[in-house]
């Protein structure tokens, strides 16, 4: 059995009411229905980070799921630590982004311990009231899941390295 430290956290972020802004949530469900072993938990977060991750004192991978405005086009993928997005003096690019790193930083100081922290962002196109994505967000999925996927191998073949 993986220790807390050896567990790997996949979390889900976004509204399902607001079309591509669910996208994250959307993403964990794909994700969940493969076999990753127990050293890979999938979390639907939901809009309540803080509640997601109140259970844990440590967690050897946190990788995020969210709709990430970078300007692109919209289903874009982009791939960026936490401390990218933290470090930054320009406006948020989610709507979920100062509330996950609001509720990082309580988490941390109740004494979460997190080993790295990374961010799948999916450009959105619309966010209106609605529980469908948008085309364009709805046909990345596959290569969102792949992306997740090829993370969460390299680190089965990191852990198997000497």
């Amino acid at each position: 059995m993986a220790s807390a430290v050896d567990r790997i956290v996949v979390l889900g972020v976004g509204n399902l009411l607001r079309q591509d802004e669910g996208v994250g949530v959307h993403a964990v469900r794909a994700l969940v229905e493969a076999d990753y072993g127990e050293e890979v938990v999938f979390v639907d977060g939901g809009t309540a980070v803080f509640d997601a991750l109140a259970g844990w004192r440590e967690i050897g991978k946190l990788v995020v799921i969210d709709a990430l405005r970078a300007g692109r086009e919209p289903g874009s993928i982009v791939r960026v630590s936490l401390r990218e997005v933290a470090d930054r003096t320009a406006p948020a690019l989610s709507v979920h982004e100062q509330g996950l790193l609001d509720a990082l930083a309580l988490l941390q100081q109740g004494g979460l311990r997190v080993g790295e922290i990374v961010i799948y962002g999916v450009e959105p196109g619309e966010t209106g009231w609605g529980t469908e994505l948008s085309e364009p967000v709805a046909d990345c999925l596959p290569f969102l899941a792949a992306r997740v996927r090829d993370e969460l191998a390299s680190l089965s073949s990191e852990e198997r390295s000497p």
